[in-house]
């Protein structure tokens, strides 16, 4: 499939390439795998673009798929109790929640037969209202825009909904950590942006660079009203 790709497996990894670029992920990352976009936000985005339809990137991502170019996640154990009695077998199989680029899916997104004209992009728009929470991943057009709406969500509710997103991720938050999101809110309503977003990498760790396009917006957005901007 390699060097050939029909229109909706260019979309698919030139988006792909889009998000892995916008968000500045490392070699390394390709390695070990990445928590991409969401594979129905991929499908909308891909579909917005003319003449290419649901089916059409069904097709194009099972191929990428099968070539290896493309990766779904998370993965989970597969219980060995399901294989019945006597039968023994140790393995994981995936979720299919999201899609990333392997390696050689970035080397191909990066070759110029195989970089669509247009691209589009995959992006977060979080609403906060009251305290009813949305944490969708849409299509965009051409250019990356974090869309952020508080209206009235307290701090106590952004606080919750910063470890709503953490624990989305698997990641258990601790009292330590639920105190420096608390922090973290403070230094934003403050305008201290740096001292803020040093606070939330912390609580974040090792998931930072997958959650900062998702989780910082919030905090800017904080420091921003702030600052009158």
């Amino acid at each position: 499939m390699a060097g050939q790709l029909d229109e909706a497996a260019k979309q698919i990894l030139g988006t792909l390439l889009a998000d892995f670029t916008d968000r500045g992920l490392s070699a390394q990352d390709l390695k070990d795998g990445y928590i991409g976009p969401k594979i129905e936000a991929l499908a909308t985005a891909v579909c917005n673009v003319d003449d290419i339809t649901k089916v059409d990137f069904e097709v194009a991502f099972k191929d990428l798929e099968k070539a290896r170019l493309i990766k779904t996640g998370p993965m989970e154990i597969i219980d060995p109790s399901s294989f019945g009695s006597g039968v023994i077998f140790i393995g994981s199989v995936s979720k299919r929640e999201y899609a990333y680029l392997t390696e050689n899916g970035y080397k191909e997104s990066r070759k110029s037969p195989n970089r669509p004209q247009r691209v589009q992009r995959v992006v977060n728009n979080i609403h906060i209202s009251g305290g009813q929470f949305e944490n969708l991943q849409l299509a965009a057009g051409e250019r990356v825009n974090q869309s952020m709406a508080i209206t009235n969500g307290t701090d106590s509710e952004i606080v919750a909904k910063l470890i709503s997103i953490l624990e989305s991720q698997g990641q258990v938050v601790n009292p330590q950590q639920r105190s420096d999101l608390e922090k973290v809110i403070n230094e934003a309503n403050e305008g201290n942006a740096k001292e803020a977003k040093s606070l939330l990498e912390k609580v974040c760790g090792p998931a930072w660079s997958a959650l900062q396009p998702v989780i910082w917006p919030i905090v800017g957005e904080l420091v921003k009203k702030s600052l009158g901007l």
